[in-house]
């Protein structure tokens, strides 16, 4: 394939990668990739009003589909805005191509407005960064980067793009992409090795970890299958960016907490631990000691090699597909099904007590978190998708979300603000419209975004946005009283509310296109959701929750 300009050879890749959407602000320097998308209405253009809302939409859409996500961004400036969000996608391992138009290159020495080194600025949050320097490398390295964003472990890669390659003019040529099989299986004698080590561990002493893999490769079925077929039970990995096992199922133990006391305390019930996934353990605050027990046995399965035995050793590591794997261990594996019935009864008790709970809690304004959690969640219809930034909330939100369906509940790793509304946009672009979104965000959350809504309201998504108001920043505050010091102790929580003045949601959200209303009683939340839903239209309901003084 050959091209006549450096924009022609952009065009060239994006199509043959399947890129259908581009993410971008635009300015000066992006002028020639703008002026390129205008012959072609194949690609369509998602104008966010501020980079970081870009790289949380490109995000989100990136996991929703598993194919990397195409953005451009606006020289040193706009990718300095999009760095907070961008820690985000690495922590998510969001396949993601993240490009920046540099100056004309015919007056770098000059220093000129808007130029600057663009690959310092990414290179901590990419998995590498490049500027390119010729036409004909060009299709090259950005053939390169789809690549190398999809590969274990997944992540951002940056280019950097000068304004002037793009309009240079002649012949270049265009590789054309790749198909490479990733889904590698373990040798037989691995598995028999792995399916002894599970079948020799007494019942009951023997647990599953589910981290961020399990979703990303599609091995939702597959850890259900096995976990079924051994009465397993199954802890999602703390924090996971994504739904990694069904929370209504049987063997659902409840996910680990984040710290490494609060693991510990729950593994020390087992003797042998498999876990499916990346990094093994996402652990905060410090807490003295290791997350494993000692002297539990640690089995470890993933694809990314660089993670087995990174901080935990293990009895076994394997480097292989997760899906595979576990498809392929199933038919080894002892059949204890009757241990799987007996956690039935069991999980089913769980969810009926949380049921009652929640429903004990509803009342007016300022609402109780857990209520207005199960009162959101079960408005939609179970395999609705919710994306979730409610921090403190979020707990509820993760219980009561009873999906059935993989693909379905999306979370940002990293712990950066601002990435949920405009993640919930590219989840809803990712399954082109025909699917409404819950995004449930806290109020500090929804602040360091809210140009997402405009966004919503431009492309007219069928979004619901959730903002759980409790005017301050909960989470600090927990963390302050966890720590007794001086702001327990003189009751000043420094920077940590929003009350003075409050922050009207529902005016900001009618500013910026979208409709929205107070909801001050949480048996009013399912008429309101369902209502919005029913519109097809983006809504924002601010919803006043209540907090522990």
């Amino acid at each position: 394939m050959k091209a006549k300009s450096g924009r022609d050879a952009v065009l060239e890749v994006l199509r043959t990668e399947g890129v259908r959407h581009v993410f971008g602000n635009p300015g000066s320097t992006e002028l020639p990739f703008i002026d390129a998308l205008a012959t072609a209405p194949d690609i369509h253009y998602v104008l966010a009003l501020q980079e970081a809302t870009v790289v949380a939409m490109a995000d989100g859409y990136a996991q929703a589909t598993g194919r990397p996500a195409f953005m451009n961004l606006h020289t040193s400036a706009g990718l300095g805005n999009a760095i907070g969000n961008l820690t985000n996608a690495q922590a998510n391992r969001s396949p993601l191509v993240v490009t920046a138009g540099q100056q004309d290159w015919r007056h770098l020495y000059a220093d000129p407005l808007l130029g600057g080194d663009l690959v310092a600025i990414a290179a901590p949050v990419s998995k590498w960064a490049h500027e390119v320097r010729t036409l004909a490398e060009l299709p090259i390295m950005l053939r390169r980067a789809f690549h190398d964003a999809a590969a274990a472990p997944a992540g951002p890669v940056f280019l950097s793009l000068p304004m002037s390659l793009l309009d240079a003019e002649g012949e270049v040529e265009v590789p054309p992409p790749s198909r490479i099989e990733r889904r590698t299986v373990p040798t037989a004698d691995v598995l028999g090795t792995l399916a002894e080590l599970i079948s020799s561990t007494e019942p009951g002493r023997l647990a599953f970890v589910a981290g961020d893999e399990v979703a990303a490769y599609g091995a939702v079925g597959a850890l259900v299958a096995v976990a079924e077929r051994l009465g397993v039970a199954v802890h999602p990995a703390p924090l996971n960016a994504n739904a990694v096992f069904p929370p209504s199922h049987p063997c659902f133990a409840g996910p680990l907490p984040p710290a490494a006391a609060g693991i510990r305390a729950v593994l020390s019930r087992y003797e042998r631990i498999v876990f499916v996934g990346g990094r093994a353990f996402m652990v905060y605050p410090y807490t003295d000691g290791s997350p494993l027990p000692d002297d539990i046995g640690f089995v470890h399965i993933s694809a990314d090699i660089s993670q087995i035995g990174r901080t935990y050793a293990t009895e076994l590591g394997i480097c292989a597909d997760p899906r595979s794997t576990l498809e392929a261990l199933l038919d080894l594996l002892p059949d204890r099904h009757d241990l799987l019935e007996k956690r039935r009864a069991a999980r089913a008790a769980e969810i009926d007590n949380l049921e009652a709970t929640a429903r004990e809690r509803y009342g007016p304004a300022p609402l109780d978190p857990m209520a207005a959690a199960h009162a959101l969640v079960r408005a939609v219809p179970p395999d609705t998708i919710v994306v979730d930034e409610a921090i403190t909330t979020g707990v509820y939100v993760r219980g009561f979300h009873h999906w059935t369906v993989p693909g379905r509940y999306f979370f940002a790793e990293g712990g950066g603000l601002g990435w949920g509304m405009p993640a919930a946009l590219g989840v809803c672009l990712a399954h082109d419209r025909t699917l409404p979104v819950l995004s449930v965000v806290g109020d500090g959350s929804a602040m360091y975004s809210p140009q997402a809504l405009w966004t919503a309201a431009h492309e007219q998504l069928p979004v619901v946005f959730a903002v759980v108001n409790n005017r301050q920043y909960l989470i600090l505050k927990n963390n302050l009283r966890g720590m007794k010091g001086d702001a327990v102790e003189s009751g000043r929580f420094i920077g940590l509310d929003l009350d003075d003045p409050p922050i009207d949601y529902v005016g900001l959200a009618r500013s910026l296109g979208v409709e929205a209303r107070l909801i001050d009683d949480a048996n009013d939340i399912g008429d309101a959701v369902k209502a919005a839903l029913a519109s097809g239209r983006p809504h924002l309901l601010e919803i006043p929750i209540s907090a522990p003084a």
